[in-house]
């Protein structure tokens, strides 16, 4: 495992723990490191503020420095900032939170997200939407060629967060052949347990889906004729986002939808 590798694997084990901290013996102990090692890394990682480390029982956090490059990738997304006024206007209608996750390999990443402070629900930049169970990857799945779609479902490893988890990629498969004909995907309960989400694709120039767009809340408040009330809504924005993108709209989601009201 070369030095990268190991920086990147106590950035993620302390963002797991981000509440609580760690001690170099935990970070030890969980990635099975050297704690001469751990502790080298951790020193240099402090040095430029990238970890800080609490005094009283010496745990170490992540650090303030990661925002200032967190920020300065969202900056430097025009889609991030395109979609954000459209995120507003959904939080206005539908009071709840409203985020843009970008397509970054086989899953999606939280861009911008509007309501999180104000709402029950905390999105936060950066948050990992799995594809094959949060609504926000599954609709840009949906998307992609057969090819990179099939791809993408032999690498994904299907994992369970709640019970109600599709882990079943034939059962995926069948779910994405009708978000693509209705061009809303949903979630219900499969990545938090209590939580409820529908989300839309957007298109670039190349009318390729590099994100998404969703509504999230409690599950007691998004029943499923709700979430398709804001599908209609979502679709409307994305369809916005896209034009700004340069991108089009698949027309025949725009009449299906046109056609339900």
């Amino acid at each position: 495992m070369n030095s990268f590798d190991k920086v990147h694997r106590i950035f993620e084990l302390l963002r797991l723990h981000y509440k609580t901290g760690l001690t170099n013996k935990e970070i030890c102990e969980r990635l099975q490191l050297p704690p001469s090692t751990s502790y080298r890394i951790l020193a240099t990682l402090k040095k430029y503020g990238y970890v800080y480390q609490r005094r009283e029982d010496t745990r170490y956090f992540l650090g303030y420095n990661l925002l200032r490059l967190a920020e300065s990738v969202v900056e430097g997304t025009d889609a991030a900032e395109i979609c954000l006024p459209f995120l507003e206007d959904l939080h206005y209608e539908t009071d709840e939170t409203t985020f843009f996750a970008m397509r970054s390999g086989n899953q999606c990443v939280a861009m911008e997200i509007c309501g999180h402070i104000n709402t029950r629900i905390n999105v936060g930049r950066g948050e990992v939407m799995p594809m094959h169970c949060a609504a926000s990857g599954k609709v840009v799945l949906a998307f992609l060629s057969e090819r990179e779609q099939e791809r993408i479902i032999d690498e994904l490893d299907f994992k369970a967060f709640t019970q109600y988890t599709n882990t079943d990629p034939k059962k995926l498969r069948e779910e994405l052949a009708e978000i693509y004909k209705t061009g809303a995907a949903y979630n219900q309960n499969g990545l938090h347990r209590g939580f409820s989400a529908v989300a839309t694709a957007v298109f670039n120039s190349r009318n390729e889906a590099i994100g998404s767009i969703a509504v999230v809340g409690s599950s007691v408040d998004l029943d499923r004729s709700q979430l398709e009330d804001h599908a209609g809504l979502l679709v409307e924005a994305s369809v916005g986002i896209t034009k700004k993108l340069g991108g089009i709209f698949p027309q025949r989601i725009i009449d299906f939808w046109e056609e339900r009201t």
